[in-house]
């Protein structure tokens, strides 16, 4: 039995590793000449640069486990100091708070609101449930924990998401946060959770897309430099047009951002690629300049900007790769992101520049653009998602995964690929 994966990316690969460990005949398509996707992690010596995703939460368990089968051992993330920046006042957030999950969210009643507020956050588990299924985060923290709050969370909210959270679907960007308001309340029901560690690789997160290059390049076809532009069904199966000639697979998995994936299918099921190109995105990118430490003598920290602040940026990342440098990460998103490699340099000089009160001279800078990699999780997404499995339902054998079906997060894309996966399992056994 055989099955074909386009796209290499993350979901790609985990999805061909499962099939693979199945026993499956696996044939992965990539069209550019590596593999991962924005998972990427470059290195300059004992410098670590994430182009992507740098950490990952307990659950969903399927991405600790698949490091923990590939011989990798993800470590704590060390912690760090998050502050939020509104109104020219910094608000430093919990330590260990994880919106993801709701842990550590009722020690918000320790930050310095004002009384009016703190009695509004101690009557929250008194406030009834939303009466509408599809409620934009906004409104939701609003309704739960008031406006105030809401003003200060929702920057750190937005750089986690990469792009306004003012616009995403409280259920599909935080659904285990909206089930936490039925148990009790947000906060009541934050006390009762056990706590969730984010962990990372020592050697980035690009390591884990070597690891399953290595095990599926003994064990499948990878092809490299082999863009799918056409997929269709005959009596015999699937056939996968490339541009040099066709593969025939009894099942593919399509493992694509949603605008790939509607090119895909544009030629022979244009109703898919109207479906898909519903899946709005958004463009990202990171600048990392590296600093002599003696000019950037902070402790690590990291600043997320309210608009109004007079930051392009949305977050703004010190850490201490070595003794004597300092490496500053700074986040654009939307329109920004998209200007050249120059001009975002310049513009991340300044951001430090301004958050420091001085100039200081970077050793050297790296430039990451990803023009739409970022799923925007919208109203109606739950609504996109079923219109296009009811689609699905006429292409037996086609099986869709990426971050715009998952949620949020590499754990979550990790869980949706594995899933995925086995439903392709399901259906050649049932087949058979």
């Amino acid at each position: 039995m055989s099955i074909t994966v386009i796209g290499g990316g993350l979901a790609g690969l985990v999805a061909a590793y499962w099939a693979s460990e199945a026993g499956l005949e696996v044939t992965l398509l990539e069209a550019t000449n590596s593999f991962g996707g924005h998972t990427q992690t470059a290195k300059l010596d004992s410098i670590l640069l994430e182009v992507g995703e740098e950490s990952f939460g307990d659950l969903p368990h399927s991405l600790f486990g698949l490091c923990s089968r590939l011989g990798l051992e993800p470590q704590p993330l060390p912690a760090l100091r998050r502050v939020v920046r509104k109104n020219g006042q910094d608000w430093a957030l919990p330590q260990d708070l994880n919106l993801a999950s709701g842990f550590g969210l009722h020690q918000v009643t320790k930050m310095p609101f004002s009384r009016s507020v703190k009695w509004r956050l101690g009557t929250e588990r008194f406030i009834a449930t939303a009466p509408v299924k599809d409620e934009l985060l906004g409104d939701f923290f609003r309704r739960r924990l008031g406006p105030e709050v809401w003003d200060v969370l929702e920057p750190f909210i937005s750089a986690t998401l990469g792009g306004p959270a003012e616009e995403v679907s409280a259920p599909a960007a935080f659904g285990r946060l909206v089930a936490l308001e039925r148990q009790g309340g947000l906060l009541a029901g934050s006390r009762q959770l056990r706590p969730e560690s984010s962990w990372h690789l020592v050697a980035g997160m690009g390591s884990l897309v070597e690891a399953l290059s290595m095990y599926l390049l003994q064990r499948t076809r990878l092809l490299p430099k082999q863009e799918a532009w056409a997929i269709t069904r005959d009596s015999r199966g699937w056939q996968v047009h490339l541009r040099g000639g066709s593969l025939e697979a009894e099942v593919v998995v399509l493992a694509l951002p949603a605008p790939q994936a509607a090119r895909v299918f544009r030629p022979s099921a244009p109703q898919l690629t109207t479906l898909l190109n519903h899946f709005p995105y958004l463009h990202s990118a990171r600048v990392y300049l590296l600093y002599p430490r003696s000019e950037l003598p902070l402790e690590p920290v990291e600043y997320f900007f309210a608009r109004g602040e007079g930051y392009m940026s949305s977050a703004l990342k010190l850490t201490h790769p070595t003794s004597q440098t300092t490496l500053a990460r700074v986040q654009f998103a939307g329109e920004t992101a998209r200007f050249a490699d120059s001009e975002l340099s310049r513009l991340a000089q300044n951001e430090v520049a301004q958050l420091l009160q001085a100039k200081a001279r970077p050793l050297a800078a790296w430039v990451f653009r990803q023009p739409h990699s970022r799923p925007h999780f919208t109203q109606g997404h739950a609504r996109r998602i079923a219109d296009l499995e009811r689609e699905l339902v006429h292409a037996p054998g086609l099986f869709l995964t990426g971050s715009y079906l998952a949620g949020p997060g590499l754990a979550n894309l990790v869980e949706h690929s594995f899933q995925t996966t086995r439903r392709a399992l399901d259906f050649l056994a049932l087949s058979t």
